[in-house]
């Protein structure tokens, strides 16, 4: 029989998410190990404070996210957390496990750089150079440091396609989506615009060159740098 585990109830705005985070968040927790079972719908529900309608959806997605398993006749089981790389699952190890986790995120992001930037070099045509220079000026006309962040996501886009290579895109936005809906809590990394729009014109110069080992270079800085105003940027948040 489950003991009853205090749970959070969810913020009444998008209930059916909330109940997820809230459920997710009690699992990564250890509240249900690998293998054990959810308590039953009623119960589970009376510990949120929702209606049983919003838990199954919340369970709904749970099992997309790939947490639990819905098992006829044996409830919702727990699986493991540490074997899943679903953005969801991922975004909510950085909730919990704060900016250490965030860092970790960031190496292997970092660690991408000089591929992307030696490809975009030996593989980008004129016009991914137009492009690329199109997308370094939204940077630069950025007003906010939110715009900003926006520009410079967009800016990545055009590099990455600029690769030629799809598996790279790929990991690189399983990196971007591990942040989940917490892209608020990195907008202050881009309040000075200065090391911004001088990395990336860095970037874009030398891909422009086909400079295969300069941009390999200026991404992978451009990179570690804004990985360290993330972090400062997330934990001053």
């Amino acid at each position: 029989m489950n003991q009853s585990i205090p749970i959070p109830p969810p913020d009444r705005q998008r209930v059916d998410e909330q109940i997820a985070a809230s459920i997710a968040d009690a699992i990564l927790d250890g509240a249900f190990p690998p293998g054990s079972t959810l308590p039953p719908e009623r119960e589970l529900a009376d510990q949120l404070g929702v209606n049983r309608t919003s838990l199954r959806q919340g369970l709904a997605r749970l099992q997309q996210m790939g947490l639990i398993d819905v098992r006829q006749g044996s409830g919702s089981v727990v699986r493991d957390p540490a074997g899943l790389t679903h953005p969801v699952v991922v975004e909510a190890l950085v909730r919990k496990l704060g900016p250490e986790f965030l860092v970790e995120l960031l190496e292997v992001r970092a660690a991408l750089g000089p591929v992307i930037g030696r490809l975009a070099a030996q593989r980008s045509d004129p016009e991914d150079h137009s492009a690329l220079a199109a997308a370094l000026a939204e940077v630069r006309a950025a007003e906010t440091a939110g715009a900003r962040q926006a520009a410079d996501l967009s800016y990545f886009h055009v590099l990455i396609h600029s690769t030629r290579n799809r598996a790279l895109g790929l990991l690189y936005r399983w990196v971007e989506d591990a942040f989940g809906g917490r892209e608020h809590e990195l907008t202050r990394a881009y309040d000075d615009p200065e090391p911004v729009v001088a990395d990336l014109r860095a970037i874009t110069d030398a891909v422009t060159a086909r400079d295969a080992t300069g941009a390999a270079v200026a991404v992978e800085a451009y990179l570690n740098a804004s990985a360290l105003r993330m972090v400062m940027a997330y934990r001053g948040s």
